[in-house]
């Protein structure tokens, strides 16, 4: 295979474990090939990025539009960031909250692997911004919206650490520059914009109000680890941290050996997704690890007797199935360094109660686990709980918890968790 090798790929997964050699041989004669048709139909919702300010509309096509912006990081790239802030218009359903002074943290939304910040879009952002928060979502390097370099297949976990120290250091500047409110073309006003920024630093309330919470989402845990790793320091920056199926401090390594005790099959696919990307084009590969699994049809029975066929999708239709590969696709123009990934997991610098060196130092933090997470297991969420000294809270959904049916679950233990810290 060209590019990156298929050893460092699957070196993802697992650090070292020998009876993982027996699912990669297998690799060897699966057809690498990806289907005509499906090719086809990601081709078709391919989206492209310009690198100039827009307002994009909502991946599930609503109304909704957020800003795009095109931030130059002093980490050495122009990020990709999405955001969107709540209206003081009496007419509109954000105005929740129950003052006209935003006084709320802003949420700063940090993705996983395959994707990038589109996955915020679907829905959770507008739950959030309904709620009075605003919300910004950052595209990490490597992805379409975040340009890695020419000829760069890899990145590395220091490098995702840098890019997030680097826009928290100028998140200010991006909120002073979203003043314009003249080129916001939904959802914000010159008056909103006046409270919002000054809540940043009012001269009669706590400027802590103003500081973010991050918000991670698989990988993007890994990230955020490295980041509070590297720049503890700056954790005092912080109102919260939320680590939503995160890959665990120890990496995919143990879990691997894990999945390979309990079932052949699910690390098959789990290999076969990741470290051969199949999931970018095989539909029910891609519905397995990250949706819930295979489409079902339910035969109820109604009160008369009669029977009915209800089609079980979990929230993913087809067309948004392959709209989200297609994002995949696009996504995944240059991935993690597996290698180097490896070399600088979290656990090696836990304590040995298996906790994280910069405890003492944590803002309120959250960890969320998914029931039918098929990437995640639940001692990999306890792995991850532990290591923020937290108890974990798990919802009923997949491992994408921000998309599908289940997809409010998560915002609600979310927002509960926000508002009972005072947020």
């Amino acid at each position: 295979m060209k590019g990156t090798k298929p050893s460092r790929r699957v070196f993802w997964f697992v650090s070292t474990c020998p009876l993982f050699r027996v699912v990669f041989l297998l690799s060897t004669v699966v057809n690498l090939g990806s289907s005509f048709v499906a090719t086809s139909q990601l081709r078709q919702h391919q989206l492209d990025y310009s690198t100039t300010r827009h307002f994009v509309s909502s991946p599930s096509a609503s109304s909704t539009y957020y800003a795009t912006d095109q931030v130059d990081l002093s980490s050495g790239v122009s990020a990709q960031v999405l955001s969107k802030f709540p209206s003081n218009s009496s007419s509109s359903k954000t105005t929740i909250r129950s003052s006209s002074r935003n006084t709320k943290p802003p949420l700063i939304f940090i993705h996983g692997s395959f994707h990038s910040a589109w996955c915020w879009c679907e829905h959770w952002m507008d739950y959030f911004v309904e709620r009075g928060y605003p919300v910004v979502a950052l595209s990490l390097r490597g992805t379409g919206g975040t340009f890695a370099g020419e000829g760069v297949k890899n990145v590395k976990i220091g490098e995702h650490a840098a890019d997030i120290q680097a826009f928290l250091s100028q998140f200010e500047e991006f909120l002073q520059n979203q003043s314009d409110a003249k080129n916001k073309k939904d959802g914000s006003n010159p008056a909103m914009w006046q409270n919002f920024m000054g809540s940043i630093s009012p001269p009669n309330s706590s400027p802590a109000k103003a500081k973010p919470v991050l918000i991670s989402h698989s990988f993007g845990g890994s990230a955020v680890m490295k980041y509070m790793e590297t720049f503890p320091e700056e954790l005092g920056n912080l109102s919260g941290a939320i680590l939503a199926c995160s890959v665990p401090p120890s990496g995919n390594g143990p879990m691997t050996l894990r999945f390979l005790r309990r079932s052949l099959v699910q690390s098959w696919k789990i290999t076969k997704g990741f470290a051969l990307k199949k999931c970018l084009d095989q539909l029910d590969l891609c519905r397995d690890i990250f949706f819930g699994g295979p489409v079902k049809v339910i035969e109820e029975q109604r009160d008369d007797g009669s029977t009915v066929s209800i089609v079980e999708d979990y929230g993913v239709s087809e067309e948004d199935l392959v709209r989200y590969q297609s994002y995949f696709q696009r996504d995944t123009v240059a991935t993690i360094d597996v290698t180097d990934f490896v070399k600088h997991l979290p656990s090696k610098q836990w304590d040995e109660n298996r906790q994280s060196p910069f405890l003492s130092k944590l803002p309120p933090c959250l960890v969320l686990g998914a029931n039918r997470d098929y990437l995640v297991d639940r001692e990999g969420v306890e792995e991850t709980a532990n290591y923020f000294g937290v108890d974990a809270q798990i919802i009923d959904s997949p491992h994408d918890i921000m998309l599908g049916k289940n997809w409010k679950l998560g915002a609600e233990a979310i927002f509960h968790w926000l508002e009972a810290n005072g947020m």
